[in-house]
Parts: C-alpha cells; structure tokens; sequence
C-alpha cells in the first residue's frame, strides 16, 4: 500500500487569539483524566508506588464504570509499553508520550520494570504552559525526582528538563520538526528505537495535524506508534456515540479525527498509509476478552477490588475506543473483524422495520433494568408496567403503566408490594399470575425475596424466598405451566450462582439434580423455554425443553455456549435437567478459537443482557444486549433464530427504524396479546460523557408466522406512557386461617435444599441468612463408619459422660423436666438403643463450665473421621464450638442461638422447625430468656401458632442444616437413635457478649445493656399515675420499634 500525501496545514507559531483558546480547553482534559486515573491508581493498584497523587490535590473516587474504564485505558498502554521495553536490542530505546498531560507513565515504569529501562529514555511531550506546570511539581516532589540522575533545567531547544531517564519537550504536537530537533540535542536519533503513545491526545488536533504526526513518528526509524482514541462503530447517531460527541461539543474540544476514522479498518488505513507497514487494530472492548492484553486471573481479580455490574454501559465504552499498535517492521498487519462484514459472510439476511415511537414528557419513563408486567382491568383492556428498577438518582419504588390509545377503561391496582430495585426479573405463569423474582440494591446487595402479582386483583403477594439472594438470573416459564426454571444470576458482586432451581406455585423452590455435563455458570445470559412438554414415557413425569445462551462467565467475558436443556419431571424425587450443544446448522463444528467470534452465528446469539422470547413455531426472538468482542450494531437490534429443531438456524436480522434510535440497553419488552412487541424504558450511563435516556416507548408489530415484524400500526394502535404508580410498604403477610377442617393451623415452609460447591457460594447463603440444607455434603468418613458399636468402641464404654436424662420425651429448659446425670458411655448407648429418654450434648472434657465443646479435643478418637466441607471454610475458621450430639427418643427445646451454626447430620434422620426471628413475640419467650416452652410438634395442630412462619427440615445422613442466628428452633427424632456434630460459628466481628458463653446462645451485649436501660426508663415513671406512665412507656415503645430497619 503506497503512502498517500498529507496536505499542509497552517502550523507556525502564530496562531490567533481563538486558537490559543482551544488549546487551552483541550490541555483542562487533563484535569478530569488525572482525577480519574489517581482513583484508578489508589483502588486498581494499592501495593504500587502512587504518583498521580503528586498532581490531584484532593482523592476523589471515581464510580466503578469510569475506574474500570480507566483502568483499562491505562492498562493496555502499561502492557504496550512493556512489550515494548522487553524487547531485546542493542539500541537507546526512547518512549514518547505525545499530549502526555500529568500523566506518569515513567515512573510507573521506572518501577515496575527497572530491569528492562536501564537503556531506556523517557519523553514527554505538550504545550510549554502544562510541560511547566509538570516540572515544577517533579523538581518539589522528592518521590518523582529522587529516581531521576544527571538533571539539567532548561537545556535548550524547547527542552525544559532533562535526566538520565527522563526528559520533557514543553511544544506544540503540530510542530513537529521542532519536536525532531529538541530531541536530536538529547538522543542520537540513529543509534534509538522509539515508542511514541498517544493517549486520547491527538484527536483534539486538526485532523490534517494529526496525520502528520503519524507520518512524521515514521520517519524516525525503528519505531512503534500505540495509539488510543475514539472511534464510531456504528456511525454518529448510535446513542452511546451521539452523547460522546455532545460531550465534547459542550467542552469545546470536539473530536476532530473520528469522522474522518471512524472505524477499525480507517484506522489501519490511517497508519498503513503513512510509513507504518505492520498496523494492529483493535476495541478496548475485543481487547478486554483477549488473554493477551488480560489474564482470566486479573479480570477475576478486578471483581475483588469493588462492586461492579454496569457491565452493558462498559461494552458500550469500551466499543467506542480503539487501540491501534503499529510498527515499522514487516510484521503482519491485522484489523479485528466487525459485525456487519461477518453478517453479509454469514449470509444473514437484515430487513428493516419502522416502529411507532411515542414521546414522553419530560422525565417520565426514563427507567433502566426494570422488568415487564402484563396487567389487565375488568372490562379486559390490557396494560403493560416497566417495573421498579433505576431511575435519574436512585431505584425506585414504582412502576410506569403504559396503554394502547384509548382504552375503555381505567386500570386500578393495590399499592403494597416489593421494595424498590434492579436487575430483577418477573416471569408470567398464566392464571397463577406474574412470578417477581430476587434483583438487587447495590452489586453487593442482591435480594432474595420473591412476589406473585395476583391477575384478577391486581395485587401483590409475598412467596417463598430463594434460598440465597440472586439478580440478573435466567428465569422463563415452564412451556405453558404454571412453573418456571431459574438458571444462574450473581449472589453478590463476585459469585455466580452454578445450580438451577424450579418453582411451584404454593411449594416454593427446590434444586434441581444436574444430569452428565454440567453448563458454564453465567449471569445475564438468555434462558427461554420451547412452548410444549412432553411425556417420553408413562412412568418418568414430564419434559420441558428450551435454550440457555449467553451470559457472563466467571471470567468476566461473555460465555460462549449455546445449550439445549432438557429439564425431567419425575412423578416423585427431585428435578433432573441435562444440557447439550446447541449448534449451528450451517457451522455445526466451530473451531474452539471462533466460538466466541463474530465470524461464527454463535457470536451473534451469545449475549449479555439480551431479552428474548420464543413464538409458538419456536423461534428465539432476541432483543438488543451486548455481544463479546463487538457492539450490537443497528442491524442486529432483533434476530430471530429458529431453535425447534436438533441444530439452530438464524432466520433474520431487523434493524428497527425510529427517530430517536433506541437504545437497546436496560429496555423492558413486552408481548402484548394482539403480537405487538413493546420496548419500554433503557438507557445507560456513558462513561463520564453523560447518562442516555430512550425518550419513549416503541411499538412493533410481531406477526410470527410470517416471520416478519410488520411497520403498519393503524389497526393495533401504538402504545403510550400512561401514569406512575407508587408502591408503599410491604403489608403484614396474610396466614392461613384456621379452621376445625383444616390439617394444620399454619402453612410449613420447606427448607431448601442446595448443593454447595465453593466457599462463595456459603458465603452468599450466609449472607442472605435464611436456612437451607446442604445436601450430599462430604463430611468424612463418619457417615460410613460411626455405628454405635463403632463410636463405642472408639471412645470406650467406660468413659463416663453427662446426660440428659428425660422424664418425658418433650423436653422443657424452663421448666427443668430432665436431669443432668453422669453415666458411662456404653450404658447410654445401651440405653439409647432400649427406648430411654437421653440426651447427649457433649461438653469440654477438660473445662465444661468455662469452655466450649471441642470435638478435635474432647473425642480425638472420633475426630479425624469427621471433616467439615472445604465450601465451608469460613465455618472452620471461624469455629467457636463444635459439639457430639446423640439423640434418644427427646425432643429438643424450643431455643434460639446468638451464633450462626451449622448441624451435621451423620447418623439417623431428625426433624427440625425453625421460625424467623420476627416470630419471636409470638412464640412465648420471657424476657431475656433464649429458650420456650411451647411444645411446637403439638401446637402446630392448633390455631396458636398461625401467625408464625414455621420452616420445616428433614435431615438425613451426610445434610447439614445451615441455622441463622437468632432462628428459632426445635427438633425430634424421626429414628430410634440419632448422631450429629454441630458447629458454632461467628459470622460477627464483634458485639458478641463479653462474659462467659459456654453454649454459643448468649444474647450480644447490645441486647444486655439495652435491657438494663429498659429497667432504668422504666423506673423513671413508676411514680407517675398510671395512665400516665402506661401512656409514656407505649409512646417510647413505639419510637424504639420504629427504629429497627425494615
């Protein structure tokens, strides 16, 4: 490719007044980039050597977009740079950073690899005011001058500083024979190998100006150019690009070179064509999932470092900044590839479609990570809600309606509901109503409770929660059931969720038991749900199949799989599903490199945060999202992919047509019953450049078995913002009334039950704090090997233990119903076995009055067959007890305990109910007491226990129950003998009680000390009447209880 000349452009040094003005405006961006860099450099790296901080003089942190933006910025030029300084030669070789501002990079790499810059000369280059301005904070800071040798101020020929390592050129990037000239006086130009970097510096330059910098740095021998700025991949009017370049505009430093090089292959041209034979381009976006910029560790390592889940906005950032490297050695040229040249190669073809777009008023329905809702009034006029989610300033606690033009009637709903949040999903069960599932508040704070939207009165209904709090899960329908299947989702800002889980109307959630090979975890993938079940069999239940695509992996990268699932219904045992490779018809072996390209139809179809749905000939309709490696540009804002047989197909793209063009990001989407497809809401932040907001709502016609979306709306009409509806707190939940036919007097609640593989995903049910069983847990070979004999044999029949011995087999602390007696251990074992009514709770051997239990010192012969799971390793390192409990035919107590802990069930089967600790007014616990004395496996026959929440576990050998603290809890034996380790645990770094606490139930010494300042209140009003002082004590009550956080 032959080098095309450069037109001349005005550069002396007489440029007027204005100009000198924009050059000023274009040196205030180094201000804001430094902010942003000295955040990146105090979170990103806290074992470094910090030099921005020299040049802010006040830390602002930086919200996690705009670090992890930063961060990557700074990133690929840190590694350029070093590949670069590694690079074995016999010559000088000088880094340039042209428009360096304050940046540091010298130091930086002064320190991070002093090995390879012993030969090495630093360059920075700007206009003389900021040069100045740096020097003079370098020459009164003892930590930038102290690594600099040989130093000379003023030296001539526009350079300001000089040093063995270091040297600053105070001129103007357009005068670029006088940058030659300062640097010929402080480097033998032959005998050097340079680097220049240009970091967003170049593009405020006059487009003409700025090619000739490229072509000069090529005149200057064996050079290299590193190259980031801005770029426009699917042209000006793309949201993301539109709010980029009004933001410049507003700053007056517009970006002058994006237009004439708005993408890869214009870049590539840019440098080919000016002496750089050898020219790599690529998005800080491609870059990010390249092993060869970024490790998998370091991408897992940044989720350690702080919350973050602005993954769509990150995309969209990193999309439209491209890093070009070029050299002018013979090395290969290459351009990563782009979406619309592998759309015409794939052969997919891309229609058109017009929306009807309906404006809002001012503010209303700006609305992003939201969810759908289908309502209806009584008449039968349909609604659509974009539910909750994120607003202008914060998540909000309503929904905003929306209506086809003239609707016969008005729409009336309850306004008690979910609390406000986001990344939240709700999934449509037909007459059993609309599933709220999870969401978020912050990336750290995921919910786990769960609504049903009541159709017919249109209200919401508390169900059961999940067994650990999850957001941007898949979740669909079960075919036209009333279940639904959740796959995945994140548990907090770095776990993702590995199981999947079904729920049943009125049964709650269980786990389901994965078959052969298990799928890649993700969060924010695509999981749909093909529209009818099967019976393969008579005997094995029902078959659900449907597609999970999509996601982010643990990684950090978009997940390249497209599965098919097959979830089995059995007439009674647990849920099995298996998943398999989905795979393209025309590319039914992809290679392992291609999988996540573009260039293959699975690049297409893997997603993050896509919506979707699948019509009733199974076609996957998939909505906007972002894709791994490139932006989803215009002709991909629908495609639709026809899954119904063994190898998927693509049928079409559609690039929806609307002025304003949406954004596809953050939407909610609705299917309305006439086949309209709603888009409501969505929007994002771009990076620091100002927040987007889909102005309205657009309305397509879907009509599935033409495959097409049609443009005509006349007949259906367009759908329109109507009002907000706020939603108020969370009423008491309603309780089964009791009745004398009824079987119980309270609903049960299943414990659920999960399989925990990693110490995260402990973590995650630790956080959420509700119980769950923990089920096929290995804890040793205790399961195997403790018979009674056996532990007998091991400790000795001799050894002699205390008791409890029972005169009933209802045990009551309070009213001491049992004696403490010292036996031998073999006569209680006997005796155990005989039908007596003992009790082992063991005890310190050495000290049982003043230590807590210690299986590894009080029954060293038992200890080593028993083991914890390596998923609870927060148990194990933070044990406070761990006690050998044997069980005759007694019931235990009803109590609670201060510490988390953990029942390891390993020999027989126990029945446990448990209670929330806001039951705790309820069930008859005198003040400061832990422990009650209802017989709970009675009452539940009666009506006294309906307004209690009971949950209720059946362990059996190898479950362990996980028990908040604070949990109620009671528990019988459902076979003759019973044998268990329990593990007391804190999970508090402090505010335990400070006194002796053998058992692990001491109330924290909040609670102590408040209850000796009730003592005192009170006693300050007993010489007041006493309506007076009833009156006074309930008004403080009051205030007290209003105090608790809901």
């Amino acid at each position: 490719m032959s080098p095309i000349p450069t037109p001349k452009v005005q550069l002396g040094p007489d440029r007027s007044a204005k100009q000198r003005a924009l050059d000023d405006l274009v040196m205030s961006t180094n201000s804001s980039s430094i902010v942003s860099k000295r955040s990146v450099e105090r979170i990103y790296y806290p074992n470094e050597p910090h030099f921005f901080r020299f040049f802010v003089k006040k830390f602002q942190r930086r919200a996690p977009l705009i670090n992890r933006g930063y961060y990557i910025r700074m990133h690929v030029i840190d590694v350029a740079v070093r590949q670069f300084l590694e690079r074995p030669s016999e010559k000088t070789k000088v880094v340039i950073n042209l428009g360096c501002g304050s940046d540091v990079l010298p130091w930086q790499c002064l320190t991070r690899y002093p090995e390879w810059c012993h030969n090495t000369k630093f360059v920075d280059v700007d206009f003389p005011d900021l040069i100045e301005k740096k020097r003079r904070v370098i020459l009164e800071t003892q930590e930038l001058s102290s690594p600099l040798t040989a130093f000379k101020t003023d030296p001539g020929n526009r350079v300001v500083l000089q040093s063995d390592q270091y040297i600053q050129i105070g001129c103007d990037l357009r005068h670029t024979s006088e940058i030659e000239l300062a640097l010929s006086s402080v480097v033998d130009l032959p005998q050097c190998e340079f680097m220049f970097v240009a970091e967003v510096s170049i593009t405020y330059m006059e487009t003409e100006a700025a090619d000739e910098v490229v072509k000069w740095a090529s005149t200057l021998g064996q050079a290299e150019f590193c190259l980031l700025e801005q770029i426009l991949p699917d042209g000006d009017d793309h949201p993301f690009a539109k709010t980029m370049l009004n933001h410049f505009e507003k700053l007056k430093t517009p970006l002058k070179s994006v237009f004439t090089y708005p993408g890869l292959h214009d870049q590539r041209d840019r440098f080919a064509n000016r002496g750089w034979p050898c020219v790599n381009v690529d998005t800080l976006w491609q870059i990010w999932s390249s092993d060869q910029w970024l490790s998998t560790d370091e991408r897992r390592r940044l989720d350690t470092i702080e919350p973050f889940d602005e993954w769509e906005e990150f995309a969209l950032f990193a999309s439209h900044y491209c890093i070009v490297i070029a050299k002018t050695g013979p090395e290969r040229t290459r351009v990563s590839p782009c979406i619309s040249k592998y759309l015409r190669n794939l052969k997919v073809p891309v229609s058109f479609t017009n929306a009807g777009f309906r404006e809002c008023s001012g503010t209303r329905g700006q609305r992003r990570f939201g969810a759908a809702l289908k309502l209806e009034n009584c008449i039968g006029d349909e609604f659509l809600a974009n539910t909750f989610g994120l607003g202008a300033n914060t998540r909000l606690r309503s929904y905003d309606v929306y209506t086809r033009e003239s609707p016969l009637g008005d729409l009336n709903t309850h306004r008690t509901g979910p609390s406000g949040r986001m990344c939240h999903t709700i999934t449509d069960l037909g007459t059993f109503g609309s599933l709220l599932v999870g969401g978020r508040t912050s990336p750290s704070s995921a919910l786990l409770d769960c609504w049903l939207f009541n159709k017919g009165a249109n209200a919401w209904q508390r169900v059961d929660d999940l067994p650990l709090p999850l957001y941007r899960h898949g979740i669909t329908r079960l075919g036209h059931s009333g279940l639904a299947l959740l796959i995945g989702g994140k548990s907090d800002s770095s776990t993702i969720f590995h199981g999947c889980l079904l729920y049943q109307p009125g049964s709650g959630w269980v786990e389901c038991e994965i078959s052969g090979p298990k799928h890649m975890p993700v969060f924010g993938g695509l999981l749909v749900s093909l529209p009818e079940a099967t019976r393969p069999t008579a005997n094995l239940g029902v078959q659900f199949n449907g597609v999970l695509a999509g996601g982010i992996s643990q990684d950090g990268t978009i997940a390249s799989q497209i599965l098919r699932w097959t979830l089995m219904l059995p007439e009674d045992g647990r849920p099995m599903i298996s998943f398999t490779t989905l795979r393209s018809v025309e590319h039914p072996y992809p290679s392992e490199q291609s999988m996540n390209s573009i260039s293959n139809p699975d690049g297409l179809i893997n997603r993050f945060g896509a919506s979707g749905f699948v019509s009733p000939e199974g076609y996957l309709n998939v909505i906007g999202g972002v894709v791994a490696n490139d932006l989803v540009t215009r002709e991909l804002d629908v495609l639709v992919v026809d899954i119904s047989g063994s190898q998927y197909k693509i049928i079409t793209a559609y690039n929806i047509v609307a002025t304003p063009r949406p954004l596809l990001v953050g939407v909610s989407t609705g299917l309305a019953d006439n086949g309209q497809l709603v888009i409501m809401g969505g929007g994002a932040t771009c990076f620091s450049m100002g927040t987007y907001w889909n102005l309205g709502c657009y309305t397509l016609r879907y009509i599935s078995e033409n495959l097409e979306l049609k443009d005509s709306l006349e007949k259906t009409g367009q759908w329109d913002f109507s009002r907000v509806v706020e939603v108020t707190e969370e009423i008491e939940r309603k309780h089964t009334a009791f009745s004398p036919s009824s079987k119980h007097a309270v609903d049960m609640i299943d414990i659920p039950k999960l399989r925990i593989g990693t110490a995260a995903e402990f973590l995650a049910v630790l956080k959420a704090g509700k119980p769950v069983i923990i089920e096929a847990s290995d804890l040793g070979d205790c399961t195997r090997t403790w018979s009674l004999d056996y532990i007998v044999e091991r400790l000795g029949f001799n050894r002699e233990v205390v008791v409890h011995e029972a005169s009933s087999s209802k045990m009551d602390f309070n009213g001491k119903n049992f004696a403490y007696v010292t036996k031998k251990f073999g006569d209680v074992m006997q005796e155990i076995v005989n039908g007596h009514k003992l009790y082992l709770r063991a005890l310190s051997e050495d000290r049982p009055t003043d230590q807590p239990a210690n299986i590894q010192m009080d029954f060293p012969q038992l200890a080593s067959d028993f083991q914890l799971p390596d998923a609870l390793s927060f148990v194990t390192e933070n044990v406070f007890s761990s006690v050998l409990r044997i069980t005759g035919p007694v019931n235990m107590w009803l109590h609670y305990d201060v510490m988390a802990n953990v029942y390891c069930q390993i020999v027989g089967s126990k029945r446990f109910i448990l209670f929330p600790p806001s039951d705790v007014n309820r069930l008859s616990f005198a003040p400061g007491s832990s422990s009650s004395s209802i017989d709970v496996f009675s009452e539940l026959q009666t009506s006294s226990l309906a307004e209690t929440h009971p949950h209720e576990a059946i362990l059996k050998p190898g479950d362990v129950l996980f028990l908040p603290p604070l949990w109620l809890h009671t528990a019988a034996p459902v076979s003759n003998t019973g044998v268990a380790v329990n593990v007391f645990f804190r999970n508090l770094e402090n505010g335990y009680s400070s006194g002796r606490d053998v058992y692990g139930n001491r109330d924290l010494a909040a609670y102590e000390k408040g209850r000796q300042d009730v003592a005192r209140i009170a006693n300050a009003f007993s010489k007041l009447p006493s309506d007076m002082r009833d009156f006074y004590i309930k008004r403080l009550a009051d205030e007290l209880a209003q105090k608790a956080p809901n």
